[in-house]
């Protein structure tokens, strides 16, 4: 059905780890249920020296998953992605996170996703400077 190296839809990664529900476009956090498994743009993570995904910022002070921003501005992926990640925090979950790839990953705004990889990234999270949340990524899991 899928080359080893094509990219997946959303809706066959979400299946292959448990979640038959539909998941609307807003969403870019899905609870498993023992898991949160959050859509980490591939060209946003940051890579180790030999370019393996390595962490990724789930709520910053910065352009991306602003939590004073998801406040003051609540959007429905906005607001259900810091519900997640306070979740984490609370030790309610385990972090997973998917890897959709950008159309183009220049462009401002995104543009969507062209697909995602047949992948599941296994972590955990720590908190970074000033409450920053990170996801570490501790496995990864070819699906």
């Amino acid at each position: 059905m899928k080359k080893d190296n094509a990219l997946w839809r959303r809706k066959h990664v979400l299946e292959r780890l448990g979640l038959h529900t539909h998941a609307s476009r807003s969403a870019w956090s899905h609870d498993l249920g023992h898991a949160i498994a959050f859509d980490a743009w591939d060209h946003q993570w940051q890579r180790d020296a030999g370019g393996a995904y390595a962490r990724y910022p789930l709520r910053t002070n910065g352009e991306h998953y602003n939590l004073t921003e998801a406040v003051q501005n609540p959007r429905p992926g906005h607001t259900r992605w810091q519900g997640h990640v306070d979740m984490l925090l609370a030790g309610e979950r385990m972090p997973r996170a998917l890897v959709p790839v950008a159309v183009d990953p220049d462009a401002k705004p995104n543009r969507g996703a062209k697909g995602w990889l047949p992948l599941a990234l296994d972590g955990h999270v720590e908190l970074g400077k000033d409450g920053e949340v990170w996801f570490y990524v501790d496995r990864e899991t070819p699906l």
